[in-house]
């Protein structure tokens, strides 16, 4: 593995860091502008694992946005995940082509990337070429792979849904507002965390009642209904709803600190919030 070609990856500008994840070793997070502490970034690893394990085998790289960043997730094989988070002003030809290099670098020895990588960023300069656009790697073999196409050096995967599209159904006024409160709450929340991740983590938190399966997420993080959508809710039907967002909000917060006051603060109303959240306790005297 070579450290030029690493250190020509971290200088370009416009890059806010990277990490490796190979799910034996701890994942490694290296970069200028790496904010995420340690429990975080376990958190940001698993579930991008999670995710990994669930999108289809010829998907080798998408995206998706993580707060004020966009994450590039590539497939590299035997295991191996690379994460580089980026900023919108990075230059997409200069990238494809430090890129190109560096996964062909990681995957000269896969089962000891995680391991080398970290004792080479070490090394590393940060911020020596960051006014400038990195030059090519003097270290790069000279049959290093062609460079990905400028236009388009990843494929962004739609989220995964459902083999068959639900069936719309006239909802009514208990269903409607369930519906568009978790909408908003979806939307919230993919502003910190992305679609994909989004989606996977409301259908990984959601309780083990079967009525709730009627509530189908759709490609946007939307929800959809596909039972009757007819009858007032019940007490307990309200009951499961809200044990299904406390779940969802708590696996966020493994990731994002103070999730829940994040997303339910800036993406509900009072009303919303009443009808997804178990109410705050009282203040002690």
């Amino acid at each position: 593995m070579k450290r030029q070609v690493i250190q020509n990856v971290l200088n370009l500008p416009g890059i806010a860091g990277m990490a490796l994840i190979d799910g034996r070793n701890r994942p490694f997070f290296f970069g200028p502008d790496i904010s995420l502490n340690t429990q975080q970034q376990d958190a940001l690893a698993q579930g991008i694992q999670q995710v990994v394990d669930t999108t289809p085998a010829h998907f080798e790289t998408f995206s998706f946005r993580f707060a004020n960043q966009l994450a590039h997730i590539y497939k590299l094989g035997q295991g191996l995940i690379l994460l580089v988070l980026i900023t919108d002003n990075i230059s997409l030809a200069e990238y494809g082509t430090a890129i190109s290099q560096l996964k062909a670098t990681l995957m000269e020895a896969p089962h000891n990337a995680v391991s080398t990588f970290r004792l080479l960023a070490g090394c590393v300069t940060l911020g020596s070429s960051a006014l400038t656009p990195a030059a090519p790697s003097p270290a790069a073999p000279e049959s290093a792979p062609a460079p990905e196409p400028a236009q388009a050096p990843v494929t962004p995967v739609p989220a995964i849904s459902s083999p068959a599209a639900p069936i719309q159904v006239k909802l009514s006024a208990d269903y409607q507002a369930v519906v568009v409160a978790l909408n908003h709450l979806s939307d919230g929340a993919a502003q910190y965390l992305g679609k994909t991740i989004v989606i996977n983590t409301w259908r990984q938190s959601r309780p083990a009642h079967p009525w709730l399966e009627q509530f189908e997420l759709q490609q946007d993080g939307h929800f959809a209904v596909t039972g009757s959508g007819q009858p007032p809710l019940t007490l307990e039907q309200r009951q499961w709803i809200k044990d299904w967002v406390s779940a969802f909000l708590k696996r966020g917060g493994r990731t994002i600190r103070n999730f829940q006051t994040l997303v339910s603060g800036q993406a509900l109303t009072p009303e919303e919030q009443r009808l997804l959240l178990e109410p705050s306790p009282p203040p002690t005297p």
